[in-house]
């Protein structure tokens, strides 16, 4: 039944889409799902020919609606933070992984369905799409990183509007403000996730993941630091494989051949 909760499919070569399949309940977290996203993940960063992981929901409802609230019944302490700290780590995992990955999402990305799609590098939210945290409407905050992702996506003022209200936003607004980078009609949204996966396959690997972790970690430094990594990095990649074949594609004006080397 595990495997079933999350769906792996080949797009094409090099591109992977990962399906969250609970559509009953809107695709809902729950511990077994959490853990079928931690096995692919773990999966897809030892496969080198993986180059670009989409990750969307099942049915036209939602991407992911928060986390399984019946697993929160019952004042049940231990479980509940073991429950948190398993997916804050899959989560951070997932933010963490050297391909790049981009939610397309249809419907409701809420609470942990938002976080994990604040994880991913790009955001595509279809026409139907709702982002929210909703945790303040029970009581609770964000645990998953919501809090801080949202607020380093969107700044301070919009994400207090977003959570200390349980404000849900839709693809429109999320697309006016930067979160979502297109808004696509609910139709189109695969389509237009692919399209954006596709022209990811044309960078150099190592370079993608040096500028990945260089856009995460960077932020949160010091400008001249960030410079610092950021010289490092690109000394670093010259000396590579990859680095001195695409100064030679260019120079003999062809297509460069990457090998993640």
């Amino acid at each position: 039944m595990t495997n079933n909760l999350l769906l792996r499919d080949v797009i094409e070569p090099g591109i992977v889409c990962l399906t969250f399949n609970r559509p009953e309940k809107l695709n809902a977290l729950s511990t077994p799902m959490i853990q079928a996203l931690e096995e692919q993940l773990d999966s897809i960063a030892r496969d080198s020919a993986v180059r670009v992981v989409i990750l969307t929901g099942a049915g036209d409802r939602a991407f992911v609606a928060g986390a399984d609230i019946g697993e929160y019944r019952g004042n049940r302490a231990e479980a509940f933070a073991a429950y948190q700290f398993e997916s804050r780590r899959v989560f951070d995992k997932l933010e963490a992984l050297r391909q790049p990955t981009i939610a397309a999402v249809r419907g409701y990305a809420l609470g942990g369905g938002f976080e994990l799609a604040l994880c991913c590098d790009l955001i595509i939210g279809a026409q139907s799409s709702r982002f929210g945290l909703p945790e303040g409407l029970l009581g609770l905050s964000p645990g998953g990183g919501g809090t801080q992702r949202l607020t380093r996506a969107v700044g301070r003022a919009m994400a207090s509007d977003i959570m200390l209200a349980a404000r849900r936003i839709t693809g429109e607004r999320a697309y006016q403000i930067g979160l979502s980078i297109e808004l696509p009609s609910d139709e189109a949204l695969m389509e237009t996730a692919i399209v954006r996966a596709q022209a990811m396959l044309k960078v150099a690997p190592l370079a993608q993941a040096e500028m990945k972790r260089l856009i995460r970690q960077g932020f949160d430094a010091p400008l001249p630091v960030a410079q610092s990594f950021e010289q490092e990095v690109l000394l670093r990649l010259y000396s590579t494989q990859d680095g001195q074949e695409g100064i030679a594609a260019f120079l003999d004006k062809r297509q460069p051949e990457f090998k993640g080397r």
